[in-house]
């Protein structure tokens, strides 16, 4: 099954006549791990607003989990993102005022669907961040005296609990350094994996194309470049 379907997508700036984005097609199968590469300003973001739908195309279509998305209403796009997305932001966006385990559970407090699926949210939560290797005495500390690494890990286990079908990372390893981004990777993949996700994953950084089995150009497939 295609998670992800784009049918002649097009968008532009609102007054502007000229698209930043024409894709004639692009399917993306279940449980696939896609790494979609671009040079800065290329419309790698552009396209994952569109596919969380903080984003109207222009023209076109899309369409997620076998359900039309370019016509859905603004509260129906923000419940299915709460519902099946996960994203893992760039600067990660976590709430300085919880704690590690606070922030991973924050999505199951907007989702009932996630809720449910995570079972017991807060144990779900300390599996999370122990697979991902946060060490247990971090659990409870404010995320703001977390390092990097430590917050993206937190980032990662905040989008993959309750099981989201579509995780759309934005750029998440930006601030790593060669050895700690691989790690991150292989972990992020490793539970994707265990729970079925889909990965969507933006960089600029070629060298991460590496790990994944199907890598999109986006100057091939975006046809207003």
């Amino acid at each position: 099954m295609n998670i992800v379907e784009l049918d002649q997508l097009r968008y532009r700036w609102q007054g502007q006549s000229k698209d930043i984005l024409h894709i004639p097609e692009l399917n993306i199968a279940q449980g696939e791990h896609v790494f979609l590469r671009g040079e800065s300003g290329s419309g790698k973001t552009t396209l994952l607003n569109l596919l969380a739908g903080i984003l109207t195309p222009s023209d076109g279509h899309i369409r997620l989990l076998e359900h039309d998305f370019h016509h859905a209403s603004s509260m129906k796009r923000d419940r299915f993102r709460a519902d099946h997305m996960g994203v893992i932001f760039q600067q990660f966006n976590l709430l300085p005022y919880l704690s590690a385990t606070e922030n991973v559970t924050l999505p199951c407090h907007f989702s009932a669907r996630r809720r449910d699926k995570s079972g017991d949210t807060e144990q779900s939560a300390i599996q999370l961040l122990d697979h991902l290797q946060l060490d247990e005495s971090l659990r409870n500390s404010m995320v703001t005296s977390l390092s990097v690494g430590q917050q993206q890990r937190v980032a990662v286990a905040r989008a993959l609990i309750g099981q989201p079908e579509i995780i759309i990372a934005d750029e998440p390893t930006s601030a790593l350094d060669t050895g700690t981004r691989d790690r991150f990777i292989e972990l992020l993949f490793s539970k994707a994996e265990a729970q079925k996700s889909t990965i969507i994953f933006v960089s600029h950084d070629p060298h991460i194309a590496e790990h994944f089995p199907r890598v999109i150009e986006l100057s091939e497939i975006n046809k207003a470049l």
